[in-house]
C-alpha cells in the first residue's frame, strides 16, 4: 500500500504527458516500453511466481502480430476483433505447447521452448503465401488511434489493464499456488496441488497476454516482419524480468523500462552499443541478482 501514492502519481504524470506537449520520438519510445512491459509482466508470471523458464514468448508475442495483421489483409477486421483473436490463438499456442512441455523441468524445459520458437520464427518466414515470408504484412492503424498521441494511451490503457491483471492473479489463490510449486514442486504435489495444471495456466494467461502485445505492436509499426519475432527477442524479455526481479510484478515492468530505453541512450556509441549494453546487462545480474526491484526492496527492509 506504501507504494500507492508513487504508482498513481507516475500514472498520472505518463496520462498527462501527451498534454505537456511531449514530442512523438518520446511517445514511440514510451509506447515500446508499454509493449514490453506487458510481455515482461506476462513472463513473470511463467518465470517469478510458477518457476518455470520459457524462452518462446517471441512465438506467442509474433503469433498475436500476424494474427492481427492476416485478419485485416484478408477479412478487413478491426482492432476490436482483433485482439480477443489474437489473445486466444496466442493462449491455445500456450496450451498445446504447455500440454507436453510443462512436464519437462530446467533446461529440458528451456530446450523445448526453444525448439518451439524456432518453429515459429521458420513458419513466419516459409509460409509465404500466408505470412508474406521475410517482407511481412503491411498493417492499417487503428481507426481514430492513427497519431501517436491517441495510440499513446491505447497503449498505455492495455499495459495498465495487463499489469493489473497479473497484480491481482498473484495476490490470489492461483498466484499462492504457483508459489508453492516454484519453491517446491515435490511438496506442493504431496499435497495435493495439482502442479501440472498451476503451470499450465500460468502458461496459457502469460501466453494469451503476449498476444496482445503482438495485436499491439503490429498496429503501432504498422506491419510484421519475421524477424521482430526471433529468439533474440524472447532472451530480451527474459534479460527484463530477471534484470528487474523476478517474482515482484514490479521488477519485470522496470526492467522493461530500462532495457527498452537503454538502446536509445546509448545511440551515440552506435558501433558499441551492444557490447556496451551486454557488459551493462552482466554487471546488473553479478551486482543484483535478484534484480533491480529484489534489491531495493532488500535495503528498505533493513
Amino acid at each position: 500500500m506504501r507504494r500507492s501514492p508513487v504508482l498513481l502519481f507516475a500514472l498520472g504524470l505518463l496520462t498527462l504527458l501527451p498534454a505537456m506537449g511531449v514530442g512523438g520520438y518520446v511517445l514511440n519510445i514510451l509506447v515500446m516500453i508499454f509493449i514490453f512491459a506487458i510481455l515482461a509482466v506476462s513472463l513473470d508470471l511463467v518465470m517469478g511466481w510458477a518457476g518455470q523458464f520459457s524462452f518462446a514468448h517471441a512465438a506467442f508475442f509474433g503469433i498475436g502480430a500476424y494474427t492481427t495483421a492476416i485478419l485485416q489483409r484478408d477479412f478487413g477486421t478491426g482492432f476490436g476483433v482483433n485482439l480477443p483473436v489474437g489473445m486466444v490463438l496466442a493462449g491455445l499456442c500456450g496450451l498445446l505447447l504447455g500440454l507436453p512441455a510443462l512436464r519437462l523441468r530446467g533446461h529440458f524445459l528451456a530446450i523445448v521452448t526453444i525448439a518451439f520458437q524456432t518453429i515459429v520464427y521458420l513458419a513466419l518466414t516459409q509460409w509465404k503465401g500466408l505470412t508474406g515470408g521475410q517482407f511481412g504484412i503491411e498493417v492499417q492503424p487503428v481507426p481514430g488511434f492513427a497519431s501517436i498521441g491517441r495510440f499513446y494511451y491505447l497503449a498505455l490503457g492495455l499495459s495498465v489493464a495487463s499489469i493489473a491483471i497479473g497484480w491481482c492473479l498473484t495476490h490470489s489463490r492461483l498466484g499462492m499456488a504457483w508459489q508453492a510449486v516454484r519453491d517446491d514442486e515435490v511438496l506442493a504435489r504431496a499435497i495435493g496441488l495439482n502442479t501440472t495444471a498451476s503451470k499450465l495456466t500460468a502458461f496459457v494467461i502469460a501466453s494469451a497476454l503476449a498476444g496482445a502485445a503482438g495485436v499491439l505492436v503490429a498496429h503501432h509499426i504498422r506491419g510484421v516482419t519475421p524477424d521482430d519475432f526471433t529468439v533474440l527477442t524472447s532472451a530480451t524479455i527474459v534479460a527484463m524480468v530477471v534484470v528487474g526481479g523476478r517474482g515482484t510484478i514490479w521488477g519485470p515492468l522496470l526492467g522493461a523500462a530500462v532495457l527498452t530505453a537503454l538502446p536509445e541512450v546509448l545511440g551515440f556509441a552506435a558501433d558499441y552499443k551492444l557490447m556496451i549494453f551486454g557488459l551493462l546487462m552482466v554487471l546488473m545480474v553479478i551486482v543484483m541478482p535478484q534484480g533491480v526491484f529484489g534489491a531495493w526492496v532488500g535495503r528498505t527492509k533493513k
